[in-house]
């Protein structure tokens, strides 16, 4: 699969996983007003990431607490919260450290509880060996 793009139950914003070249992915996150992307080392951590999709899906009614997966070098993180009624907010983190203008950003993208298994699908099957 050469992507997995997951859209906003809220918006017209979009989570995009593209360009996977061995441990190396890109992650996308567009929206009206804001575009970041940025170049992510998953290193082994990949699969945990897809657990955090999978679990989303699983527990679609709701949990305690923040449900959180972050890159080896920490410059990009999911942050997932779920009420009662299903509705998830995935806090997305996207940091850039190297070079001389170093950046951070912290969006938010929600999704509805009928999204989930469609969405841990495709990133289990962007993220499979």
């Amino acid at each position: 699969m050469d992507s997995a793009v997951i859209k906003s139950g809220n918006t017209a914003a979009t989570l995009t996983f593209s360009e996977r070249d061995g441990d190396y992915f890109t992650v996308t996150y567009e929206s009206p007003s804001v575009k970041i992307r940025k170049r992510v080392w998953g290193y082994t951590d990949c699969e945990f990431l897809v657990n955090l999709f999978e679990f989303i899906s699983r527990e679609w009614k709701g949990w305690d607490g923040a449900q959180e997966w972050a890159s080896i070098e920490g410059e990009f993180g999911i942050s997932a919260t779920c009420d009662n009624l299903g509705h998830v907010m995935l806090k997305i983190t996207i940091k850039e450290f190297d070079g001389p203008e170093v950046w951070s950003t912290q969006v938010n993208l929600g999704l509805d509880s009928g999204q989930t298994e469609n969405i841990a699908k495709k990133v289990g099957q962007f993220f499979a060996n």
